[in-house]
Formats: structure tokens, sequence, C-alpha cells
């Protein structure tokens, strides 16, 4: 069927528009103290959130950074500056292979334990969408997570690979330079491709589509984990 492929792009539209406003409110401050950020790879958490969490922990909140795969040994002591930039209290290092999330038992039931013991009240990871099968597994991990034990969480969901379409927006301009520096500690990274140009225009690309005078911006999808867990269901 012509149309076959698409069908869950679809589905993604249908759903999400009684959660998008044409008018993206703007949040000052996440309204939680503790946070987790899920980063499938060691340098997502800089490129989808870092100045927002930057924010967050300027202002003295707590932030811990699961990073879910090892890549090289390099990589990770990169990912441990950048955390440290961040502000971020303390890191958990799950250490699977690249490309390996994706329906991996062990990978849920670790990423289960790391919800059970760190007890967020606000957690970022990559959208249903993202164009990457290791960050779409977060989300659906969380689907069976949910299924075992009681999540009372909020979901905000950045992008990497793929721009979302966004619920909430955060000004991020004071925050940018650091941010840069985070994502420069990916040395390894931004040998194969420039992250800190990919997220510099995006960042550009919101802040000047929500405020003139908004220098840069971050967008997620804001949900209650009921909320985000119910939306991949129909779109999945």
């Amino acid at each position: 069927m012509k149309y076959l492929r698409y069908r869950h792009l679809f589905r993604l539209f249908e759903h999400i528009q009684p959660f998008v406003n044409y008018s993206i409110p703007k949040e000052e401050a996440l309204p939680a103290e503790k946070v987790l950020v899920i980063a499938p790879h060691q340098d997502d958490e800089a490129v989808g959130c870092a100045g927002t969490i930057l924010k967050h922990t300027k202002a003295g909140k707590s932030a811990e950074i699961a990073f879910c795969t090892f890549d090289s040994a390099e990589r990770m002591k990169e990912s441990e500056h950048a955390a440290a930039m961040l502000g971020s209290k303390r890191n958990h290092f799950l250490q699977f292979p690249l490309r390996s999330l994706d329906g991996n038992k062990h990978f849920e039931e670790n990423l289960e334990m790391l919800l059970k013991k760190t007890a967020p009240e606000i957690v970022f990871l990559p959208f249903w969408f993202d164009n990457h099968p290791d960050h779409r597994a977060v989300s659906k991990a969380l689907i069976k997570i949910k299924k075992k034990i009681d999540l009372n969480i909020m979901i905000y969901a950045y992008s990497v690979w793929t721009p979302l379409n966004p619920n909430c927006i955060f000004d991020i301009s004071a925050e940018w330079e650091d941010k840069k520096k985070a994502i420069e500690c990916y040395k390894t990274q931004l040998a194969s491709r420039n992250y800190v140009r990919i997220a510099q225009g995006l960042n550009q690309y919101w802040g000047e589509i929500k405020s003139h005078g908004m220098k840069y911006a971050e967008t997620f999808f804001r949900a209650t984990v009921k909320e985000y867990i119910s939306l991949g269901k129909k779109i999945f």
C-alpha cells in the first residue's frame, strides 16, 4: 500500500495534536527537584537537553544522568567531563552495546532498577520518533516497566536526530555557551559530525520562532508518564 510506511507518522500527528499549542508555552523552571536524564548514547544529553539541565542545576536542584550504552573508554571519559559541566550529581553507566537496546530484556530490567533507585520526579528521554533504534527503545521499555512498578513521573521528551512537535520551551540563551562546551567534550563524536552546529541551528531556530530577541531555546514534548505511554501504544 502506497502510504503504509507512513502510517506511524500519521498516527503520531493525530494523537499529539491535543498536547500541542500553536503558541508554545515558555517554562522558566522545571516543576520538580529530582531529575533523571536518560541518554541512550554518551552525547545525547548534551545535544538534546543540556541547556535546560544547566538551568536546573544552577538553581541548586538535583540532576543525574544515565548513559545506556558503551562505545569506548575515551568516550566514557568525555561523558564524565560533559556531565560534570552540566552539574550532574551522579552518573549511571549501564554499559550495553550500541544498537542493542531495542527489545533487550536485560536493558529493561536495568532501567527499571535505576528508576526505583533514583526515584526521579522528572525524566528526560528521546521522543518516540527520534530516528535511532536505541533512542526509541528507551520509550518502549517504559511501557513494560510501567506494568511492573508504579511510576509517577513527568516526561520531558527531547530530540537529537529528529525535530519534534513541542508543547513547551525553555529559553537557554544564558546557558548556550556552557551547553556548547559540554558538546565540545565529545571530541570522538565531533570528528565525524558537527553536533555543535546541529544543536546551535535547532536552538536558534526555536528561539527565533518563540520570541524576537530570544537567542537560543530548547523544546520538549511534555506529558505525564501515563499520557506518554498511552501515546506510544496508539502510535505503535
